[in-house]
């Protein structure tokens, strides 16, 4: 594939075959895939490269120009609101602040009552 960011080609797989579009900028976050936009599916999706790769190949000149102003229109279309995978966002919990000798000592036990009989082993008296 060339250099450029933006790559238009076609996926031969049949007859979901279609013509793709590939943005280098558009980062999956994994190296083992990556994001193609499929026209026949209009939408941006996530593909192995070891199972897509050599499936792709440049689109011939008479493809180019049958599909290059619907494919850029299209794509533009479905990167407006695609997020990628690895911009999304994460919960990642805050971290604690102050030394660890500031840190509130929690000693409440969480009483699970496994068996339902309503007692607890504080209430069991010792023989």
């Amino acid at each position: 594939m060339s250099n450029n960011k933006i790559w238009l080609g076609y996926l031969n797989i049949g007859d979901k075959s279609s013509p793709v579009v590939r943005d280098d900028r558009l980062n999956t976050g994994n190296p083992q895939t990556v994001y193609l936009f499929n026209l026949k599916r209009n939408s941006i999706i996530e593909y192995r490269r070891d199972i897509i790769e050599p499936k792709l190949r440049e689109l011939s000149a008479a493809e180019t120009d049958e599909y290059s102003k619907d494919l850029n229109k299209a794509f533009n279309d479905a990167r407006t609101g695609f997020v990628p995978r690895i911009s999304k966002n994460v919960n990642i919990p805050e971290r604690a602040t102050g030394s660890s000798s500031q840190k509130k000592n929690n000693d409440d036990d969480m009483d699970v009552d496994v068996d339902n009989d309503d007692m607890d082993m504080d209430d069991m008296d010792e023989d």
